[in-house]
């Protein structure tokens, strides 16, 4: 993968599963006009778009757009991401008398993409469902390859299935009144699949950074593009996670204890997912001592910190017994055994084993 910065056209794939059905991703400036020949497609009996109402006003002109008659907003946040979400939604369809031909389409940010594609899995045994990410961390990973979760007990992503959208249509105009918060965390996203998957995809990120972080339109297309080829690359090849998918989880063991242990989005004080995502790749590359050479953590931490993404841990969440008492619940973890993933080089990845005194050595640092 080339570093120069060509010219960015609109990427329009379809990428097709063993296990389920084949997905279009279409992404870049102007994509959504592409929406609903997408939906029509799909000859649906009804359109029902759930959306964050913080996009309400992109989402009324989808609304109308697609002629959908049902239209539930929500508001976006780890907080939505709740069973009881998905139950007023489900109930919301019931009373618009929706039907197994209703084409479901969810538009905002991870939390109601994660949320839409996991009522869209349920209700009915089963809704076609078009996902409209509208952030960097919707367009750079929670939208695609089909993981659709809520968090339940406290703890991130618990509940959840693995069930392709029949579209998912990313405009990278939607991005530009992302507040900086909003904005950065979907770019931790990308510097982990690259870390782990491509060395050209990482000095291609490497190359775009400066770009990115200032917002230039082409450099954001170009990077929402590498994150939609590593990405699918992967999930095409394993959908399940039952091999090479895992590598995904670079930075995800810790950040997503640490997440937890800050309250999942619950109060003020609570961790974004990307900033949690920075922070767990660099602790977990000191976990594993001595697996990730010293440069490539250079790397790797300079890269983050240029997309403007803080990987040190916060003071409050620097506590060892706490974090690992939430590592120890991690839905990946085994027979005692908490995984997790870290590049032994650039571009390269490999299973280790979390423990806690690799924990604390990450929070000494």
């Amino acid at each position: 993968m080339s570093s120069r910065p060509d010219r960015f056209e609109t990427f329009d794939s379809t990428f097709a599963f063993a296990r389920s059905a084949s997905s279009r991703v279409v992404a870049g400036r102007g994509a959504r006009r592409a929406l609903a020949g997408l939906v029509d497609d799909l000859e649906p009996d009804g359109v029902a778009l759930v959306f964050d109402r913080a996009v309400a006003p992109f989402a009324n002109e989808i609304a109308d757009e697609l002629g959908a008659r049902i239209r539930l907003p929500v508001v976006g946040g780890e907080a939505c991401k709740q069973l009881v979400s998905v139950g007023t939604l489900a109930q919301a369809l019931i009373d618009a008398r929706a039907t197994r031909g209703t084409v479901l389409v969810g538009m905002g940010g991870g939390t109601v993409t994660d949320l839409v594609g996991f009522l869209g899995a349920v209700h009915l045994r089963g809704l076609r469902t078009v996902l409209c990410p509208t952030t960097t961390l919707a367009m750079c990973d929670a939208a695609l390859g089909g993981k659709n979760g809520v968090d339940h007990g406290g703890l991130k992503n618990t509940l959840g299935t693995i069930r392709q959208p029949a579209g998912v249509v990313a405009d990278t105009e939607w991005l530009a009144t992302l507040e900086p918060r909003f904005f950065e965390e979907g770019l931790a996203e990308v510097a982990k699949m690259a870390a782990v998957l491509d060395a050209d995809a990482f000095e291609r990120v490497e190359f775009l950074a400066d770009a990115v972080a200032a917002r230039d339109p082409a450099a954001l297309d170009a990077l929402v593009q590498v994150a939609i080829e590593l990405k699918m690359g992967v999930v095409v090849g394993d959908e399940t996670e039952s091999d090479r998918r895992r590598w995904l989880n670079f930075g995800h063991t810790i950040g997503h204890a640490l997440e937890s242990l800050a309250g999942l989005g619950s109060r003020a004080g609570a961790l974004r997912h990307g900033r949690a995502v920075a922070i767990g790749m660099v602790a977990e590359c000191r976990a594993a001592q001595g697996t990730t050479p010293p440069d490539a953590l250079e790397r790797l931490t300079a890269l983050l910190v240029r997309l403007g993404l803080d990987p040190t841990v916060p003071g409050a969440l620097r506590d060892p017994e706490r974090v690992w008492t939430f590592a120890e619940q991690d839905k990946k973890a085994a027979r005692g055994a908490v995984p997790m993933i870290v590049p032994d080089r650039i571009g390269s990845g490999v299973a280790r084993e979390l423990t806690r005194e690799g924990l604390e050595r990450a929070f000494e640092a």
